[in-house]
């Protein structure tokens, strides 16, 4: 399940590939990076390759398209993640992001979020897209809401901090195809 490849700025939005593990591991052995995630810190790049190979590359096994990375093209490296992760249920589908704590407060996720948006209505067809983010995780909130998210609801224990073992609130938004802006 081929993606269209996506330029803007400095940056490109390609599927990922095995060769991105030892990028991956780069920033996914980073505490503050992963904290709010389901998955890290890495230990060594093996784990990085393990994700890539059985996350990423196995997902249209699912009926999803493999994920993009996130590279930027001035050195070649890959940066980060941006894919639709889960199915919820026909044509609805949950979208979520990591990115290299170095490139942070740059506006490059606010611009991966809007180009992988535009990919899932207009090239997939999904007819809703999902996303979430731990009540703390304010940086999260900042992209989700520059682009223009619509607030459904707040859960109480959907999202699970496995570093303290407690299920901890968390927000949940939502677009249409009707309500995205381009």
């Amino acid at each position: 399940m081929k993606q269209p490849i996506i330029y803007f700025d400095n940056y490109m939005l390609r599927d990922v590939e095995l060769k991105d593990a030892k990028d991956m591991f780069e920033y996914g052995k980073d505490l503050e990076t992963v904290k709010f995630l389901s998955w890290g810190p890495y230990s060594d790049v093996t784990e990085a390759y393990g994700s890539i190979k059985e996350f990423f590359l196995k997902r249209p096994e699912r009926g999803l398209p493999v994920g993009y990375a996130i590279i930027d093209l001035k050195n070649n490296k890959m940066i980060g993640t941006i894919d639709f992760h889960t199915m919820v249920s026909d044509g609805v589908v949950e979208v979520g992001f990591c990115l290299n704590k170095a490139y942070w407060n740059k506006g490059i996720m606010s611009k991966s979020l809007q180009k992988i948006l535009e990919v899932g209505f207009y090239f997939h067809g999904y007819k809703k897209i999902v996303i979430g983010h731990a009540n703390e995780n304010f940086q999260s909130m900042r992209v989700i809401e520059k682009n223009n998210f619509i607030f459904e609801y707040e859960d109480q224990k959907k999202y699970y901090n496995r570093f303290t073992g407690l299920n901890e609130p968390s927000k949940w938004y939502y677009l249409t195809k009707e309500t995205f802006k381009k």
